[in-house]
């Protein structure tokens, strides 16, 4: 492995493990390791998600979905994922650590194709076999498809070498359980989280034990107004409470309550200008191939991204630990390319489907959603504010977004790839 930081570390607060990662966790031996951290594992069944609230007025809002999430998903701290990934690597596995991959480059031969791999610090390593994990902004999706796009002449491949602004901006910001309390003791956030609702953005409150989480979204696709400018090439923009309080503006006062109490310190308050990856038309190219957001980073709105990266993994390496899984000899060909093909095919539809069910929540929550459009001035929206009944509407469509995230058959998956395997 090749790490580029000194370390392998995390940033985000945590995981959404919902029903298909929970059982390649347990299919790894992760429960016992949980459950001796005393964290509360998955249970199947329903169980209470956030209350959904339209919030863009300076009158009280109203709750309008109280939702109830098909499955009890786990959300679980990155530090302690990591903190467990670790304790299991096998002894053959090696990390290196200050290795920002550059490029690679592909030598054919004649049976096999060995992949050089550039670092910034101008070593190189030999390779039979490169994974990209390397992130929404891989540095193996830009050299797969610019040198693809250089090869063939097809300037249409440089659109999926690099990532894409999505639109989206999210300030993060925390609020002290306790300074809350103190002056609104009965507070509707400290016990349940809100999705506080309006026209182009909303907020999201979650109770974290010392503190409340606060991610305000705002749907912004055009950086290029000069109040925007500061945004353009970047990734993470410092703020501030008073900002957050200024974007919501003529809100509702509950809304504003929380906000006013965000930590006052600047450095705790920043805006994460969110990027995804264009759905692309594959994610191998010979010995190479793409996993997690390097492969098909997504929006946040259904907290899908990282379980459908412990996915792609646990398959991909069912796949090369097959005993079909091998480089070529005297007697045949490799079969790395098709191995890595039917890792393409069983797991890339899969995960561009769920970042489509996650660009949908945005625009579900945020009154843009086709045929529910209400502000603004989109050609097929309503001028005016959303109704009651079809606020109702509305939450029918959210609850129905999540159900998909109830069903799960890891293992029945895999025997339809070993299928396919079996047919080499």
């Amino acid at each position: 492995m090749y790490e580029s930081k000194s370390e392998v570390s995390v940033i985000g607060a945590g995981v959404g493990i919902w029903k298909r990662s929970w059982q390649v966790l347990q299919d790894l031996g992760f429960e016992e390791e949980l459950v001796k951290r005393g964290v509360k594992v998955p249970v199947d069944g329903e169980s209470r998600g956030p209350i959904f609230r339209k919030s863009d007025q300076p009158t009280p809002g109203y709750d309008f979905h109280d939702h109830v999430m098909p499955y009890g998903p786990l959300g679980l701290h990155r530090p302690t994922l990591l903190e467990i990934l670790q304790s299991k690597l096998s002894e053959n596995c090696t990390i290196h650590i200050f290795k920002a991959l550059v490029s690679y480059t592909v030598h054919a031969g004649d049976n096999d194709s060995g992949i050089t791999l550039h670092f910034a610090d101008n070593t190189t390593a030999e390779a039979d076999i490169l994974i990209g994990a390397d992130g929404v902004y891989s540095a193996t999706r830009h050299t797969m498809f610019s040198g693809l796009a250089e090869e063939t002449g097809n300037k249409e491949y440089t659109q999926y070498a690099r990532a894409e602004y999505s639109g989206t901006l999210a300030y993060r910001g925390p609020v002290p359980t306790e300074k809350l309390k103190e002056k609104y003791p009965q507070h509707i956030v400290l016990n349940r989280p809100k999705a506080w609702c309006g026209k182009s953005q909303h907020v999201i409150t979650h109770p974290l034990g010392p503190y409340i989480g606060i991610i305000l979204y705002m749907y912004r696709p055009d950086l290029s107004s000069p109040s925007l400018a500061r945004f353009q090439n970047q990734s993470v923009v410092p703020s501030s409470r008073d900002e957050v309080l200024a974007l919501c503006e003529g809100w509702e006062p509950e809304l504003r309550e929380v906000l006013e109490c965000i930590d006052p310190d600047p450095l705790k308050v920043s805006c994460w200008v969110i990027h995804r990856v264009k759905p692309l038309p594959f994610c191998v190219l010979g010995n190479v191939g793409l996993i997690g957001d390097a492969a098909h980073a997504m929006l946040p709105h259904q907290g899908v991204g990282g379980g459908q990266a412990i996915e792609d993994a646990h398959l991909l390496g069912r796949l090369l630990a097959h005993p079909k899984a091998a480089l070529s000899s005297p007697s045949r060909p490799s079969t790395l390319p098709i191995i890595l093909k039917l890792y393409e095919t069983f797991r890339l539809p899969v995960a561009q489907k769920a970042a489509k069910a996650s660009y949908d929540n945005g625009l579900m929550y945020e009154f843009n959603y086709p045929g529910l459009v209400f502000g603004g001035s989109q050609p097929d929206a309503n001028s005016r504010g959303p109704t009651p009944d079809e606020l109702q509407v509305l939450g029918e469509r959210i609850g129905e977004s999540f159900t998909w995230l109830k069903e799960g058959d890891v293992e029945g998956d895999w025997r339809k790839t070993e299928a396919e395997l079996e047919k080499m």
